[in-house]
């Protein structure tokens, strides 16, 4: 332990003396580690910002799905009450109508997306009501027409989000029928709007699947499919179980009739391709940790080349060729790990003004830090372990000579 602290202070001592050039050879490390700490955090952040803005364009939910060129079966309303009962921690299953049409309010008409179900198809998507209240099972049950329509579509059709109580007249297929204002939804995310600022404007309308097909005609008793609302966490694991527990009641076993997928899908799916890129990106900024201990093995060299005298007596008056490998060691180790303690503290500052910058979660895992230290360290072993093995090796007779 004595012999390590006097290759600790040895080495200390060393990079005071030279105090320019060992700044001016940690630079690379300094840059290569905060450029990897950099890219770690905004990989994730940028991971978890895309999911996010995805769950909010496609929503958050399980399809089941029923082949009717495999089955003359279509699911019912039991199918909903079975999977209730089956799954009682699901939020609901529901059909989903979804159609195009034309909204008419006091400040004129207005094309339309109108989507209809029960009440869980509240959870379709993350933007909560913020005024007023969704429609309930007993106004889908007993058809009411009423309605939820986002924030911006209010302001849109009324002139103002103050609009509950009012109504609208839906116009689809020919056939028109006033809905009354329940709940107002906020707005879309970012990333939606991205994609439809191109786009003609259409409003968003949701309204119960019972009164929907009464007034347009459409059949409310069977469905090629249900949408399944729960966790995030477990909705993959639900979907299976639904599909299983379908096709069992339908008596459909071996016919692969009932399939099933997620919006957790989606999500894995993100994942990996953004896992990829950040992987990608952090290959990409270890090359200039490379660049670095390169720089490493050259001013490590020159010290060698500058020390020969000091190597030649050390090793005259009985240093084995072990210690003088262990001090060159743990100078170079000391000089890349001095580096990558400010690239790590460079690297965080830069993640948490990026991620500022562009809104963006900030998230720097521990094992990040830890392993960007430990490879700053193993950095200078590896690249210093040529000259250190060339110092140890000299012969005495000729380190004097010098």
């Amino acid at each position: 332990m004595s012999k390590l602290g006097e290759y600790i202070k040895s080495a200390i001592k060393q990079m005071k003396h030279n105090g320019y050039r060992t700044l001016m050879t940690m630079l690379g490390i300094v840059i290569g580690i905060a450029a990897v700490i950099a890219v770690v955090a905004l990989g994730n952040g940028m991971k978890q910002y895309v999911k996010d803005q995805i769950n909010g364009i496609y929503g958050n939910y399980g399809v089941i799905s029923i082949d009717t060129s495999k089955t003359t079966d279509f699911f019912t309303r039991d199918d909903i009450s079975l999977l209730k009962e089956e799954l009682p921690d699901i939020k609901g299953a529901s059909p989903d109508y979804y159609v195009g049409g034309k909204v008419k309010g006091p400040r004129g008409t207005f094309l339309a997306s109108v989507e209809s179900g029960t009440e869980v198809i509240e959870y379709q998507y993350p933007n909560k009501i913020i005024k007023g209240s969704y429609f309930t099972q007993q106004q889908v049950e007993s058809a009411q027409r009423v309605c939820v329509m986002l924030q911006n579509d209010a302001k849109k059709l009324f002139g103002t989000d103050e609009c509950l109580g009012k109504e609208i007249e839906l116009l689809i297929d020919g056939k028109s029928a006033n809905y009354t204002v329940v709940g107002i939804r906020d707005n879309t995310n970012e990333m939606y709007d991205f994609f439809t600022q191109d786009m003609d404007y259409s409003a968003t309308i949701e309204v119960p699947y019972t009164s929907f097909a009464s007034d347009y005609g459409y059949d409310i008793g069977k469905w090629s499919q249900l949408y399944l609302f729960t966790d995030q966490d477990v909705l993959q694991q639900r979907c299976d179980e639904a599909q299983v527990i379908l096709t069992n009641a339908h008596g459909l076993r071996g016919a692969n009739a009932i399939s099933s997928y997620s919006m957790a899908d989606m999500s894995d799916s993100i994942d990996t391709i953004m896992s990829k890129a950040s992987t990608f990106l952090i290959l990409v900024a270890f090359i200039s940790l490379l660049v670095g201990g390169i720089g490493i093995m050259n001013i490590m060299l020159v010290s060698v080349t500058e020390r020969t005298r000091e190597i030649g007596i050390r090793k005259s008056i009985g240093a084995r060729t072990g210690a003088i490998t262990m001090q060159f060691l743990s100078e170079a180790a000391i000089l890349t790990l001095s580096g990558g303690v400010l690239g790590i503290i460079l690297g965080i500052v830069l993640a948490r003004v990026m991620c500022k910058m562009i809104n963006m979660p900030l998230f720097i895992p521990p094992t990040a830090i830890v392993g960007a230290a430990l490879f700053s360290i193993m950095v200078g072993l590896v690249f210093g372990l040529y000259p250190a093995r060339k110092a140890a090796k000299m012969k005495p007779i000729d380190a004097l000579r010098v």
